[in-house]
């Protein structure tokens, strides 16, 4: 199962920077695939694991000095992604939407 996921930090410079790795960090013990700047397709094993990660992400957002928006899609099974991108991200895509 994957979902996706992207966000808007209203901060510029160092603050978006550390803002974003933070955002980023939530997401790092799934396996996910960035093809746009903060869209991220992220694999995950149950529905427990993507309720957390909204719930982390809402209560990140609501405390950040910064206005972030985010959105997340639901849970998802299989599904074909189109677009352009390099090939090498199709394959990333794929291997956590598949």
């Amino acid at each position: 199962m994957h979902f996706v996921i992207s966000w808007d930090i209203s901060a510029q410079g160092d603050d978006w920077t550390r803002l974003n790795d933070q955002m980023r960090e939530m997401l790092n013990p799934y396996s996910w695939a960035r093809p746009l700047s903060t869209f991220y397709i992220v694999q995950v094993e149950s529905q427990e694991a993507w309720d957390l990660i909204l719930k982390q992400m809402g209560e990140f957002t609501q405390g950040a000095p910064y206005n972030i928006n985010f959105l997340m899609s639901p849970l998802m099974s299989g599904g074909r992604y189109n677009g352009i991108l390099p090939k090498e991200m199709w394959e990333e895509i794929n291997k956590r939407s598949e």
